[in-house]
């Protein structure tokens, strides 16, 4: 008897050794696909406004940074410090801007594919992984030099560890200690890379509560099970402490709130950000299949719990995925719409962007109870030709805000070679930001610009402790135009500086050689 127990604890060891090994190997190809689809010609499309927020934030020195945060962009403060690591590694270009969401878009696919395999079959779990890799959300994400992609990792390993912290209830106490302390520090890390990252938190209270409510439902009047109670004990031990811990740095982001007041109000278009943008990227036709897949993912787990109470079985005392899921959907929308009601504007489809690893894990479920493998490649096949327009124009040259800076950076390089030495500039206005000049071009493509004198340029903004940098009027820099035979002035289409900076550098001996009209921005080049 004792060798037969001996002999099935060895097999039931090697079993779940090969499965494990065979979720890590899931995992990695399926990172590697959702890589390569973020890194590939994420290099193209243009700089835009928030990257280049991002370039001038994380290419100062540390004192100018901690400066600059203290009066603005303290929000993203976690995620410029690790950009300015990175940069201190591998040079600034627009590519290795981007490299690191799509690193991290890679990485947030494969804990997806090892968070589905904990509840569902192997297949299933590939196709929850590889619905997450085309969401044109996660592709958008996976190249943009911000901290959507990192932020969407850090929650889904915020999760794996909510999960691995619940299910080690039974456990000595030692033991389930060092796992809710190991659960707070990630909430607290994952709430400084990007803040809205605390509504997951909240979101696994509900998880927590859907869970007790599911138990003792099923159980009648008993207790809840020592799993359950420790579950829910820990999890508000840990937010708590999280909450208290954070809140000084919650109250410094909402000093900064200025920062955000281009959000709209809450209104019709609300309901078309949740429904078509928030995870789809305003992708209809995608955003009818993926919902569609969500809506029966959630059917299919809904019906096998019923079924699991018809026949009598105990409820487990640990999370369903659909308490996972569902709650990992609603409670940061949710809560960000009502904040946004009861304060001010907060709500941006992008900012939850965090979501999509929950609708793949929905639309997962959906795919997965496709009973022939022909069909599962004839969805994948359609999700993929529903995701490839946008995907296209997601990585076209003017794809973010039509941005067209690559290609003045371009043009300027081509086009100032007969006076290099004896070169000036003026920066204009940036269309759909008033706050900032088109300064931020020459930040983002710093070659092209190289040896021209910034005539305006006041303080440069790590001078001042600022984003952007001040600047002199035209009137009071007449002086700086001496010697220079060929003067570039950049500006907005919107915001027209061309009649004004004519008329005073004709004063001064210059006229228009030649003019250029790009999106959104007009190029001027005079000479002497």
């Amino acid at each position: 008897m004792t060798a037969s127990l001996e002999t099935a604890r060895t097999l039931r060891a090697l079993t779940a050794r090969r499965f494990r090994g065979a979720r890590m190997r899931d995992a990695a190809v399926v990172g590697a696909i959702a890589l390569i689809l973020s890194m590939s010609f994420s290099w193209v499309p243009s700089i835009w406004f928030d990257e280049a927020a991002t370039i001038t934030s994380a290419t100062r020195s540390w004192p100018e940074l901690l400066r600059m945060l203290s009066s603005v962009d303290l929000v993203h403060g976690v995620y410029y410090a690790a950009m300015h690591v990175w940069f201190d590694l591998v040079p600034y270009s627009p590519f290795t801007l981007r490299l690191p969401s799509a690193i991290f878009t890679g990485l947030a696919a494969a804990l997806t594919v090892w968070l589905a395999g904990s509840f569902t079959s192997r297949r299933t779990a590939i196709l929850a992984g590889l619905a997450f890799s085309v969401l044109p959300r996660v592709t958008w994400a996976g190249e943009e030099g911000r901290s959507f992609a990192l932020g969407t990792t850090f929650a889904v390993l915020l999760t794996l560890v909510f999960l691995a912290a619940w299910r080690r209830g039974a456990a000595p106490r030692a033991v389930r200690a060092r796992w809710w302390a190991l659960y707070w520090a990630l909430a607290v890390v994952s709430t400084g890379v990007f803040l809205y990252l605390a509504l997951l938190v909240v979101a696994h209270g509900a998880t927590a509560v859907w869970t007790g409510l599911a138990q003792r439902r099923s159980d009648g009047t008993t207790p809840l099970r020592r799993t359950t109670r420790v579950g829910l004990l820990g999890w508000f031990g840990a937010s708590v402490g999280a909450g208290a811990l954070l809140l000084p740095f919650a109250l410094a982001v909402s000093s900064q709130s200025k920062q955000v007041s281009w959000i709209p109000p809450i209104g019709s278009q609300t309901l078309i950000d949740v429904v078509v943008w928030q995870w789809f990227a305003l992708n209809p036709a995608f955003a009818v299949a993926g919902w569609s897949l969500v809506i029966a993912g959630v059917a299919l787990l809904v019906r096998a719990a019923r079924r699991t109470r018809a026949r009598a079985r105990p409820v487990s005392s640990t999370p369903s995925l659909l308490a996972i899921a569902v709650p990992w959907i609603v409670v940061p929308t949710v809560g960000l719409i009502v904040a946004s009601l009861l304060a001010s504007p907060l709500y941006s489809p992008r900012y939850l962007t965090f979501g999509a690893p929950a609708v793949a894990l929905l639309m997962g479920v959906a795919l997965g109870a496709l009973r022939r493998t022909w069909l599962h490649v004839l969805a994948l096949a359609v999700l993929v030709a529903l995701a490839a327009p946008q995907y296209v124009a997601q990585r076209l040259p003017e794809a973010k805000q039509e941005s067209s800076w690559s290609e003045v950076a371009t043009l300027v390089a081509t086009s100032r070679g007969t006076h290099p030495a004896t070169g000036a500039i003026i920066y204009g206005p940036v269309r759909h930001h008033p706050a900032a000049t088109t300064r931020l071009i020459a930040l983002s493509y710093p070659d092209a610009f190289k040896g021209l004198v910034d005539v305006n340029l006041k303080t440069a903004g790590a001078e001042a402790g600022t984003l952007w940098a001040d600047q002199y009027s035209l009137a009071q820099v007449t002086d700086r135009f001496d010697g220079k035979d060929e003067v570039w002035l950049v500006t907005s289409d919107k915001q027209d500086w061309r009649p004004s900076v004519t008329a005073k550098l004709a004063a001064l001996g210059l006229h228009v050689d030649q003019e250029w009209h790009l999106t959104g921005v007009n190029v001027l080049r005079y000479v002497r």
